[in-house]
């Protein structure tokens, strides 16, 4: 019989002990690692149960949208080649999905949505606003200003190379009242669907950084929700850090499973 899909809530038990064992698989021979997990632990069967029930998104791309990642020689990030590679392989498990809102009043409303409110408000008393930049070179130049203030900074640079030719990508900022950018964020865009490839803001000793995350989000969720897309993936909901699930939850991310059909010319 089939499972019965459920929630796999942020901060529940399935969901700790899901992450830890996500995080512990090393990247080869992942079956076999689950395997001896299960073997020494039988309680993780209950885990994987979890996730195997969760609810699951269908997602469809076009042809044309998937070749341009897989098929191109530009450097943007081998890692995310990677990950765009294994979605469109058909089914990915238990990815950090957020429904996008079209109506910034619905998103917000409800008991779960106050922590967001209130650092919504916090960012808007200190001036933080942001926008989408219609431009790769206005994009780079107001995100190199948060690169050359983070350690990691040029590593990161290295993954920012311009879009090609078919490449479809939304680039954001947010900024402090005296326009100084605190945030970037990149999205990858293949039709009803939108990968969030990288969201980075200045280091938390900058006043206005934290609060400047949770606005840059809820401008972007909803500038691509009023075009369309429906969907916002994060890759693995398991494996991310404990900061980074906290984030989430509160902006409104669901562990979900995905179904990936790739549509081919002609088709409806």
């Amino acid at each position: 019989m089939p499972f019965q899909q459920r929630e796999l809530r942020y901060g529940s038990w399935e969901f700790l002990a899901a992450s830890d064992l996500a995080r512990r698989l090393p990247d080869a021979h992942r079956v076999s690692a689950l395997i001896g997990s299960v073997v020494r632990d039988p309680a993780l069967i209950r885990v994987l149960v979890a996730v195997w029930r969760l609810p699951v998104v269908d997602l469809r791309v076009r042809r044309s949208d998937a070749d341009a990642w897989l098929d191109t020689d530009a450097w943007f990030g081998d890692y995310f080649r990677a990950d765009v590679r294994t979605i469109f392989s058909g089914r990915r498990l238990a990815q950090a999905v957020l429904d996008l809102p079209t109506v910034e009043e619905h998103y917000l409303a409800g008991r779960s949505r106050q922590a967001l409110r209130t650092n919504l408000r916090h960012a808007r008393d200190l001036g933080v606003t942001s926008e989408r930049i219609p431009t790769y070179e206005a994009w780079f130049e107001a995100a190199s200003v948060i690169l050359h203030a983070r350690p990691d900074g040029l590593a990161v640079a290295r993954e920012m190379g311009k879009p090609e030719p078919g490449q479809q990508v939304a680039h954001y900022v947010a900024r402090d009242a005296h326009q100084t950018p605190l945030a970037f964020a990149r999205v990858v865009l293949f039709g009803q669907f939108a990968v969030l490839f990288a969201m980075l803001s200045h280091l938390d000793w900058h006043p206005s950084a934290s609060w400047a995350r949770y606005q840059l989000h809820t401008f972007l969720a909803l500038d691509l929700g009023c075009s369309g897309v429906k969907h916002l993936l994060v890759a693995s909901a398991l494996r991310e850090k404990a900061g980074n699930q906290y984030f989430q939850h509160l902006l409104g991310y669901r562990v979900r499973n995905l179904r990936v059909e790739v549509i081919e010319p002609g088709a409806t």
